[in-house]
């Protein structure tokens, strides 16, 4: 029953979002006012029930689909949606701090149902200073913590939702436009300078840490962005897609190194230097 309802939650949060933004993208907000206000009865009701991400993602892709339609800027958009994502944080903390206490409460219960099969593993196995040392290496679980692995799934879900959007649009009326839009997807450097400073910010408080990847995310989507452009523009196979994206998921130091990349491609523009050496 719980899986069937976690379903439901991200169907309704994803799919709904997505076609209110699909909207909002093609005809504005307030033409779109119909479909808004339908998904965000729902959206209330579910979270009316005690589950609040189909409204948060509903009304955060909603804002980051105005500002794309008003910008026509992927790269504005990436950018603003860590500082979206902060104010909707703010906003749970000051109107929804009962619902953050509940959260905190079941976090804490599964922390400790989770050390507790951790020890007895570790105990079964012959070796409880193993479980010891991972004990002692996870950081306290505090509220700063839980909100921001809060924000971090928001976020990736309210973006998910911004792109089957725009993807849906370009299905319907142009063909082939998302494609090209993600292959031309660049931060200039004021958009770096924002994001690493953000990154930085929050990397140096106490408690905090986990909030840095609001600002590493958008990087690393126009890092995934510029890879799929550079294979696209050499004509290589799809293998290399299927390689990067192994290496993406088992080699952690691909991370850093393609948000490096990003950061020089800002400066370099590989994509237009590129172009014009094999025309």
């Amino acid at each position: 029953m719980m899986l069937l309802v976690t379903l439901l939650t991200l169907l309704l949060a994803w799919l709904g979002s997505a076609a209110v933004a699909m909207a909002i993208l093609r005809r504005g907000l307030q033409a779109s006012a119909n479909v808004f206000l339908f998904v965000l009865l729902l959206a209330a009701a579910w979270a009316y029930t005690g589950n609040i991400v189909p409204l948060s993602t509903l009304l955060c892709s909603s804002a980051l689909a105005v500002a794309l339609r008003a910008t026509s800027s992927w790269s504005m958009v990436i950018t603003l949606t860590p500082l979206v994502i902060i104010i909707w944080a703010g906003a749970l903390l000051v109107f929804a701090s009962d619902y953050v206490a509940l959260l905190m409460v079941y976090a804490e219960q599964g922390l400790e149902v989770f050390k507790q099969q951790l020890e007895l593993a570790a105990a079964n196995g012959g070796n409880p200073e193993r479980a010891e040392q991972m004990l002692a290496q996870m950081p306290p679980l505090t509220a700063e913590h839980l909100l921001g692995n809060l924000a971090f799934m928001q976020m990736l879900l309210t973006l998910i939702s911004l792109f089957t959007a725009r993807w849906w649009q370009a299905k319907l009326y142009n063909p082939g436009g998302f494609q090209q839009e993600f292959y031309q997807l660049r931060l200039n450097r004021t958009n770096i300078l924002v994001l690493v400073a953000g990154l930085v910010l929050f990397s140096s408080i106490e408690g905090y840490h986990q909030w840095a990847w609001l600002f590493a995310i958008p990087i690393i989507i126009v890092g995934i962005a510029l890879v799929h452009a550079l294979v696209a523009l050499k004509q290589l196979s799809r293998h290399w897609l299927f390689g990067f994206y192994v290496m993406f998921i088992t080699f952690a130091p691909v991370v850093p190194l393609l948000m490096m990349a990003v950061i020089a491609d800002s400066a370099l523009d590989f994509r237009l230097r590129l172009t014009k050496y094999m025309s």
